[in-house]
């Protein structure tokens, strides 16, 4: 059995192992940073520190989620180093079966790296991603530059 946090991001449920999940926080508006990709919103304050904000929207799907009032930030855990993740919704935190879970199928042609599985629950199906391949190469190494950055 696993536990997974489920949210809506891009009109989507997805889901991330819980133990990937440090803490989740209400959205703040994040300072902009000079020339970062479109999907680093910035940076907020966060315990005597400062914290990347991503938006998961905008990196999946090339959108935004600014019009959405009540967003969220899931305070995960990449690479050693804490990241925030914007989200439109917190569904809730589910256990789930090993049984309910479809591996990602390498075949199939829409398959991402950063897709582990899915949960088939009553007719809806939920994309479990893998936190530490949501990010091209390009993408960590400037993350990885903004966090030296920052702290």
């Amino acid at each position: 059995m696993e536990q997974f946090l489920i949210f809506i991001s891009g009109g989507q449920e997805f889901a991330l192992e819980i133990k990937n999940i440090s803490k989740i926080i209400e959205y703040i508006e994040p300072q902009r940073i000079p020339e970062a990709s479109s999907f680093v919103q910035g940076v907020i304050p966060y315990n005597n520190s400062v914290l990347p904000v991503i938006s998961l929207s905008a990196r999946l799907y090339g959108t935004s989620e600014s019009a959405i009032k009540d967003k969220n930030v899931i305070i995960a855990i990449w690479k050693e180093k804490e990241i925030g993740f914007v989200v439109e919704d917190i569904k809730g935190i589910i256990t789930i079966e090993d049984t309910d879970i479809e591996m990602s199928n390498k075949d199939f042609r829409i398959s991402k790296d950063y897709i582990m599985g899915y949960i088939k629950k009553n007719d809806e199906i939920i994309v479990i991603l893998d936190i530490n391949k949501i990010f091209t190469l390009d993408q960590e190494v400037e993350l990885l530059e903004i966090n030296e950055q920052i702290n």
